[in-house]
C-alpha cells in the first residue's frame, strides 16, 4: 500500500498511473479483439446487435460503476488519515448495498427487454441477438461490479500493481473464452458475454483473497459489520454525486441511441468502432486521472491542502504524455486500424471519418475528465454535476438539432461540440475558484 503524497510525488504519480494505463490497455485491447473476433466469427451484424443495446448497458453499469468510484474516493480519505477499521467497514457497507440494488435492477431490465429494446428502436432483425447478449450480460453485473470496484479499492490504498495483474488475466480468459464459445461451442453472440461472467468472477475472487491478506496485516478483525449512520452518510456524500454524474452522461447516451439506430446497420457498426476506438484512448486518460483524484482524497485526509495544486499540474502534464501517443497513431492510421474490424466499404467509411475527424477533439474531454477527479476529491459535487448537464445536454441538442439534416454525421459532430461546450464551462470554473468548498478555503486558508 502506498501513500501518494509522502516523498517524490513526481515519482509517486507515475508509479500509481504506469499499471492503471497499461491495465485499460489490456482491457481496450481485449474489447477491440472481441470486436474484431465478433466481426469475423459471426458477423457485421453481431457488432450491430452489441451496439445496439451497448448505450443501455452502459448506462446501468457505469452507473454502479460510478458509486464505486465515488466510495472509494472516502476509502482513500479514511487511508490518508490511517482510520483503517473505520475503512473496511465503510467498504463492506458499500459493497452490500450495491450489490443488492443491482441484482434488483438487473432483473427488472432483463424481464422488461422487450420494451427498453423498443425505447432504443432496434431493429427487428437484431432483436434476437441483441437480447443473447443482454441478458447474460445483465445476468452478470453483480459479479463485473465486484471485479470493478476491486479496482477502484485498490486505487484508494494506492495499489495499483493487481489491476495491471488481473486486467491480463481478465483479457486472457475473456479472449480464449470468446474463441471457444464462438467457434466450438456455437454460442455466437452470447459467447462474448459469458466469459466476461466468468473472467469477473474469476478476478473477484482475486481481490477478495488479496483484500482479506492486507486487512490482516493491519490487524483487522474481519468478521461482523456496523451500521453507522455517520458513515454511511459520509460514504453516500462521496458516491451519490459520481454515481448522478454517471448516470447523467449515460442517459444523454441512450437518449442519442435511438437517432442512431436510425441510420442502419452499416452506419452503426462503423460508430461502435469509432467509439471502441476512442473509448481505448478515453481509457487512457481516464487512468491517468485516477492518480489525481486519490492524491487529493488522501491529502484531504492528511490535512496536506497545499499540496493540492501541484498535485493537479503534475496529473495534467503526465496524462497528456501517455495520452498523445496513443491518440496521435490512432489518427494517423485511421484507414488501416478501421481495416482490421470492418470488411464493407460504407461501415469503413463511417469508422474513418470519426477517427480523423472527431477524435483529435478527444483532448477537451480530457480535461473535463481530469476536472471531475478534482471536484469529486475535493467535495464540489455540485460542479461536478454541474459539468456533467452541461456536456449532456449540449449533446442532446446538438444530436437532434443536427441530425435532420446530416444523420449520423450530425450526431460525430455533436459529440465534438458538446466535449468543446464543457471543456469551455469547465476552464471558466477553474480559474474563477468557484470549485472550491467553502470547507476546502477554509483548511487551505489554514495551511497557508
Amino acid at each position: 500500500m502506498k501513500k501518494i503524497y509522502e516523498g517524490n510525488v513526481k515519482k509517486n504519480f507515475f508509479v500509481f498511473a504506469f499499471p492503471l494505463v497499461l491495465a485499460i490497455l489490456f482491457s481496450q485491447a481485449y474489447d477491440i479483439i472481441n470486436t474484431i473476433m465478433s466481426g469475423n466469427l459471426i458477423g457485421e451484424e453481431a457488432i450491430s446487435a452489441m451496439g445496439s443495446t451497448r448505450p443501455f448497458t452502459t448506462l446501468i453499469s457505469s452507473t454502479f460503476w460510478g458509486y464505486g468510484t465515488g466510495f472509494s474516493i472516502y476509502v482513500a480519505f479514511l487511508f490518508g488519515r490511517s482510520d483503517y477499521k473505520k475503512m473496511l467497514n465503510v467498504i463492506k457497507i458499500n459493497m452490500l448495498f450495491s450489490s443488492a440494488l443491482l441484482i434488483l435492477v438487473s432483473v427488472f431490465c432483463i424481464g422488461f427487454h422487450e420494451m427498453i429494446f423498443d425505447i432504443l428502436n432496434i431493429e427487428e432483425a437484431l432483436r434476437k441477438d441483441a437480447f443473447s447478449y443482454f441478458s447474460v450480460y445483465m445476468g452478470g453485473l453483480v459479479v463485473m461490479n465486484f471485479a470493478r470496484c476491486g479496482i477502484y479499492i485498490s486505487n484508494a490504498l494506492g495499489v495499483t500493481f493487481l489491476p495491471f495483474v488481473t486486467s491480463i488475466i481478465t483479457n486472457v480468459i475473456n479472449i480464449v473464452g470468446n474463441y471457444v464459445l464462438i467457434k466450438y461451442c456455437g454460442l455466437g453472440i452470447m459467447g462474448t458475454a459469458i466469459a466476461t461472467c466468468i473472467s469477473s468472477t474469476v478476478v473477484s475472487v482475486m481481490y477478495i483473497v488479496f483484500f482479506i491478506r492486507i486487512f490482516k496485516k493491519l490487524g483487522l478483525k474481519l468478521g461482523g459489520i456496523y451500521f453507522n449512520l455517520n458513515e454511511i452518510r459520509r460514504s453516500l456524500e462521496y458516491a451519490i454525486p459520481t454515481t448522478l454524474q454517471q448516470s447523467v452522461m449515460y442517459i444523454c447516451s441512450a437518449a442519442e441511441s435511438p437517432l442512431t439506430n436510425l441510420c442502419g446497420q452499416t452506419a452503426i457498426s462503423g460508430f461502435t468502432v469509432g467509439m471502441q476506438l476512442y473509448d481505448l484512448n478515453a481509457g487512457i486518460y481516464q487512468s491517468s486521472n485516477k492518480t489525481v483524484s486519490n492524491y487529493i482524497a488522501q491529502c484531504i485526509g492528511a490535512g496536506k491542502h497545499s499540496e493540492i495544486k501541484k498535485g493537479i499540474k503534475i496529473g495534467l502534464t503526465q496524462t497528456m504524455l501517455f495520452l498523445l501517443p496513443f491518440l496521435v497513431t490512432t489518427v494517423l492510421f485511421a484507414s488501416p486500424i478501421a481495416d482490421a474490424f470492418l470488411e464493407s466499404e460504407e461501415s469503413l467509411h463511417y469508422a474513418k471519418i470519426f477517427l480523423q475527424f472527431c477524435l483529435p477533439f478527444a483532448i477537451f474531454n480530457c480535461i473535463n475528465n481530469l476536472m471531475h477527479a478534482v471536484f469529486r476529491s475535493v467535495g464540489a459535487s455540485g460542479y461536478l454535476i454541474i459539468s456533467t448537464l452541461v456536456y449532456s445536454v449540449s449533446r442532446i441538442i446538438f444530436s437532434y438539432t443536427l441530425f435532420a439534416k446530416f444523420e449520423i454525421y450530425g450526431i460525430f459532430a455533436a459529440t465534438v461540440l458538446s466535449w468543446v461546450t464543457e471543456a469551455l464551462f469547465i476552464t471558466i470554473i477553474y480559474f474563477s475558484g468557484k470549485w472550491k468548498s467553502a470547507e476546502y478555503k477554509r483548511l487551505e486558508g489554514c495551511v497557508s
